[in-house]
C-alpha cells in the first residue's frame, strides 16, 4: 500500500548561526578515526557547519538545502565528472566543506577535484581509513542540537534578566552596563541623528574608537550594518534609537536576543520616563565626570567623545557654569530649558549633582567669546560661569571655576557672574585640602577668632573691608558702612589684637589667605561628588 500524504513541507530547522566550524569538526574523534587529510587554507576552517548531509550523487541543487558539511565516498561519480561545476554549486549552498572517504570507488583525490577545491575555495578533507558516516552525522547534530538547547536556556535567562530589570523601573544607564557585561562587549546607544547617547565597555576602548562617529554609523546603517550588531529601540512605533556592539561580540542566547530585551528594557524606560534628553542627562554626568575628576588621561579620545554626543569642541570657546535648579523645577526640565534658551548662541552639555539644592553644572561651546546671559524659570540666580577655554584640558580648569563658584556662593552683581574674577577665593577652594591651608585661620587670626560672635564678626567686616581695599582706607570705610572715624580706630584696634603691621604687603596676602580659608570654612555647602 502506498501512503501518498505530501511530506515536502515537513523538515528540520538547521540552526541559523552554528557555533561548530570545520577546525573544531576536525577534534571529533569519528573524524580523527578516519585519518584526515586536509586541503585548504586555514581561515577556510573557521567556516560554521549548520548540518550534515550523506551525499553519493553531484547533484547539489537537489539534496541540499544550504550550509550542509557534505559527506561522500564518491561510489556513484562514475567517469567524466565536471568537479569545476560540482564544487561550485556547493559553494552556492554555501557548503562549508566536502569530506571525502578515500577506498574502492575513489582510491585517491581526483586531481581535478583537489584544483577545484583550491581555486574555489572549499575546504577538502579526505579520510585515508573507512569511517561510519552515521557516526559523524549523530557526533555533528548531537553538537548542534546541544547547542540549540543550551541556546533556549540562556535565552530564557535573558529574557528573565531584563524583565526582572524593566518590572523594578531600571533607568536606562544601568540598562546598557547590564548589556555590556552579558556580551563582554561594548554596547552603544545612538539617537536617530547618529549621535551617541550613552555607552558601556566592559574594557578599554580602542583608541579612535568615537572619531568621526556620526559619518561612520550612518554609512554602516545605509550598508546593512554589516560589521556590528544593530537593534532599533521602538516605543509605540517610534523610533528613539539604536543600539550597537561589534560583530565579535557573543552569548549563548545570541547577540540580537540580547540586544532586543536590552532595548525592550530601555523602551520601558522611557515610558516612565518620556523623552531621550533623560539619556543625555546620563551621558553629560558620565562624560563631565570624566573630564572633571581626570578619569580619561587621553584627552583626544575624550574630544572624541564628546563630539560624538553631538556637542562640538574643537575650534569653539567652552566654558564652565553651574547654577542652582529652582525649588519647585525639575533638574531635567531645567536644563531643557537652557538648551532651549541658549541654543541660538551655542550648544549646551550638562549634568546635575544630586542633593539638595540641586545644580545643573556642565559646558558651553560656542563660536563666539560669550557666555549665557538668560536663565528662564526653572534655575534661581546667580549663574556662575568660569573662564574662557579653547580646549578640554582648559575646559576642566573653567568648570572647576564654575562648580567652586556656586559652592562658595561668591559675591558679585547681575544674574551671571564670572567666578575667575576672585582667583583667590578659587585658589583656596582647590587647595582646601591642605592641612597647611586648613591651620591658616587659627594661625593668624586666632585672637579675632576668640572674640564673642558680635565683636568677632565686626572686626572681621572691617578686616575684609581694609583687605578690598587696601590703598584708599576712605573707600575701606564706605565699604564697611561705618564712618571713617569707627573704621580707622577699629582698624588700628585690629592691628594691636593681631600684633601685625596692617601697612606690609605680606602681612596683607596672608591675612587675605587666612580669611578666605575662614569664609570658605563657614560657607561651603556640602555637594554631593559628580556621578
Amino acid at each position: 500500500m502506498t501512503y501518498g500524504r505530501n511530506f515536502t513541507n515537513f523538515h528540520t530547522d538547521c540552526p541559523e548561526q552554528s557555533p561548530l566550524t570545520i577546525s573544531e569538526l576536525l577534534t571529533f574523534p569519528a573524524v580523527l578515526a578516519g585519518n584526515p587529510q586536509v586541503f585548504a587554507q586555514e581561515s577556510r576552517l573557521e567556516r560554521r557547519i549548520q548540518w550534515a548531509h550523506v551525499l553519493e550523487t553531484v547533484d547539489a541543487s537537489s539534496h541540499l538545502r544550504g550550509h550542509e558539511l557534505v559527506l561522500t565516498t564518491g561510489i556513484a561519480w562514475g567517469t567524466g565528472i565536471n568537479f569545476r561545476m560540482f564544487v561550485a554549486e556547493l559553494l552556492e549552498r554555501h557548503c562549508p566543506g566536502l569530506v571525502l572517504e578515500l577506498g574502492n570507488a575513489v582510491p585517491q583525490v581526483p586531481a581535478d577535484l583537489l584544483t577545484a577545491c583550491h581555486e574555489l575555495g572549499l575546504p577538502l578533507i579526505a579520510m585515508h581509513e573507512p569511517v561510519a558516516f552515521v557516526e559523524i552525522t549523530e557526533a555533528v547534530h548531537q553538537h548542534l542540537f546541544s547547542w540549540q538547547t543550551r541556546r533556549l536556556e540562556a535565552g530564557g535567562e535573558v529574557t528573565d534578566h531584563f524583565t526582572e530589570l524593566m518590572q523594578v523601573g531600571t533607568p536606562a544607564d544601568s540598562v546598557l552596563d547590564h548589556c555590556a557585561r552579558m556580551l563582554g562587549s561594548t554596547v552603544v546607544l545612538e539617537d536617530s541623528g547618529y549621535n551617541v547617547v550613552h555607552y558601556c565597555s566592559p574594557g578599554d576602548l580602542p583608541k579612535g574608537f568615537f572619531e568621526d562617529w556620526q559619518d561612520h554609523s550612518a554609512a554602516q546603517h545605509r550598508r546593512g550594518n554589516p560589521e556590528r550588531y544593530a537593534v532599533p529601540v521602538v516605543v509605540r512605533g517610534k523610533q528613539f534609537g539604536t543600539l550597537l556592539c561589534p560583530a565579535e561580540a557573543e552569548h549563548p542566547a545570541g547577540v540580537n536576543h540580547v540586544l532586543t530585551m536590552a532595548a525592550s528594557a530601555l523602551g520601558t524606560d522611557l515610558l516612565y520616563r518620556p523623552g531621550p534628553l533623560l539619556w543625555k542627562l546620563g551621558t553629560a554626568n558620565r562624560l563631565l565626570d570624566r573630564l572633571l575628576n581626570h578619569r580619561e588621561p587621553d584627552m583626544e579620545r575624550l574630544h572624541t567623545e564628546f563630539e560624538s554626543v553631538g556637542f562640538a569642541t574643537r575650534g569653539r570657546y567652552l566654558r564652565g557654569f553651574a547654577v542652582q535648579v529652582a525649588t519647585t523645577a525639575d533638574p531635567q526640565e531645567a536644563l531643557t530649558e537652557l538648551n532651549d534658551l541658549w541654543r541660538a548662541g551655542g550648544m549646551v552639555l550638562g549634568g546635575s549633582a544630586p542633593g539638595a539644592p540641586q545644580v545643573l553644572f556642565g559646558l558651553y561651546s560656542s563660536e563666539e567669546r560669550a557666555h549665557p546671559q538668560t536663565l528662564g524659570d526653572r534655575c534661581d540666580p546667580p549663574l556662575y560661569v568660569g573662564s574662557v577655554a579653547t580646549d578640554l584640558p582648559k575646559a576642566t580648569v573653567s568648570l572647576a571655576q564654575a562648580l567652586a563658584g556656586h559652592e562658595l556662593e561668591l559675591p558679585g552683581t547681575g544674574k551671571v557672574r564670572q567666578a575667575a574674577d576672585d582667583p583667590l577665593a578659587l585658589l583656596v577652594h582647590e587647595l582646601r585640602h591642605e592641612p597647611a591651608i586648613q591651620r591658616l585661620p587659627q594661625q593668624h587670626l586666632e585672637p579675632l577668632l576668640t572674640l564673642n560672635p558680635t565683636r568677632r564678626d565686626d572686626y572681621i567686616r572691617v578686616l575684609e573691608s581694609y583687605l578690598t581695599h587696601p590703598t584708599n582706607r576712605s573707600k575701606a570705610a564706605e565699604h564697611s558702612h561705618l564712618s571713617r572715624s569707627v573704621f580707622y580706630q577699629r582698624l588700628g584696634d585690629l592691628e594691636k589684637l593681631l600684633q601685625l603691621d596692617l601697612g606690609s604687603s605680606a602681612t596683607l596676602t596672608i591675612l587675605s589667605l587666612a580669611l578666605h580659608v575662614y569664609r570658605h570654612s563657614r560657607s561651603t555647602r556640602p555637594r554631593q561628588p559628580v556621578t
